[in-house]
C-alpha cells in the first residue's frame, strides 16, 4: 500500500471503512472470540455493524458483528488502558 492509499484510508468515515469479523480482531489481538464479542456487546458507535441473521430455523437468532479499524482501535485503547490501571 503506498502513502496515498494509506492517507485516503485514514481519512475515511467509519461507514466507508472496511469492516472485519470478530474472529479477525481476536486473532490479531491474541484474545478469544468470546472476549472480543464481550468488549463490543454494548458498543453501538460508529464503525460497528450488526446484521441480524433472520429466518434461521433455530430457537435463537444470531447477529453478525463487523468492526472497522477505527472502532477497533477506539475500543482496544479504552479496554487495555482500563486493564493496565487496575
Amino acid at each position: 500500500m503506498n502513502s496515498l492509499e494509506q492517507a485516503e484510508q485514514s481519512t475515511r468515515a467509519p461507514f466507508e471503512e472496511t469492516h472485519f469479523p470478530v474472529s479477525y480482531w481476536a486473532e490479531r489481538w491474541g484474545f478469544s472470540v468470546k472476549t472480543v464479542r464481550e468488549w463490543f456487546r454494548d458498543e453501538y458507535g460508529p464503525g460497528v455493524l450488526r446484521q441480524p441473521n433472520l429466518g434461521r430455523r433455530s430457537k435463537r437468532d444470531y447477529t453478525t458483528l463487523m468492526i472497522s479499524p477505527s472502532a477497533a482501535a477506539r475500543i482496544y485503547a479504552a479496554r487495555t488502558t482500563k486493564e493496565l490501571i487496575h
